[in-house]
C-alpha cells in the first residue's frame, strides 16, 4: 500500500472498529396511524368539494385548461378527486377580472371576440399601462390594460 494513502487507511478501520461494537438504538413504539381528513378540491367556480380518491373504474381524466391554469397561476397543483380533476386550492370563482379603459375606468375582461379586431390601442395608452408594469390585454373587442395606468 503507498505511503500516501496509509493515513485513511487508518482513520476508516479505526471508524470501522469504533462502530463494531455498539448496538442500534432500540425502536420507538409505533406511532397510531394518523387519521386524514379528506382533502378539498375546488372547481373552475371556486366552489370546494370533498376530496375522495379515484375509485379504480374511472375513466381516464383530462383537466379544465383554463381551471389548470388558474390553479397553476395561483400557487396550487390539481388532483383527481373521484373520477374529476379539480384544484388543490382555491384559484377564484373564475369571473372576468377588473381591466381599465385609458381613461382609467374599471371594466370587467370579457372574453376576447372571435369575430372582431380591436382599434388599435393609442400609444400613450400602451405607455402608461407599461410604466405601471401592467400588460395590455383584448377584453371583448377593446384593449385594455391589467391595471390602472392613471394610479
Amino acid at each position: 500500500m503507498p505511503s500516501s494513502s496509509r493515513p485513511l487507511f487508518l482513520v476508516l478501520a479505526a471508524s470501522l472498529f469504533a462502530c463494531a461494537g455498539q448496538t442500534p438504538p432500540p425502536n420507538p413504539p409505533e406511532a397510531p396511524p394518523a387519521t386524514i381528513a379528506p382533502a378539498k378540491g375546488y372547481d373552475a367556480r371556486g366552489q370546494s368539494k370533498a376530496c375522495e380518491p379515484p375509485p379504480a373504474d374511472c375513466p381516464a381524466v383530462s383537466p379544465d385548461r383554463d381551471l389548470a391554469d388558474r390553479c397553476s397561476l395561483g400557487g396550487f397543483r390539481m388532483i383527481q378527486c373521484g373520477c374529476e380533476m379539480l384544484c388543490g386550492g382555491n384559484p377564484g370563482s373564475g369571473e372576468a377580472k377588473q381591466h381599465y379603459d385609458a381613461e382609467g375606468h374599471g371594466k370587467a375582461c370579457a372574453p376576447a371576440k372571435d369575430d372582431c379586431t380591436p382599434e388599435p390601442a393609442s400609444a400613450a395608452f400602451q405607455d402608461a399601462c407599461a410604466e405601471k408594469g401592467h400588460k395590455l390585454e383584448v377584453c371583448g373587442c377593446e384593449w385594455l390594460c391589467s391595471g390602472n395606468p392613471k394610479l
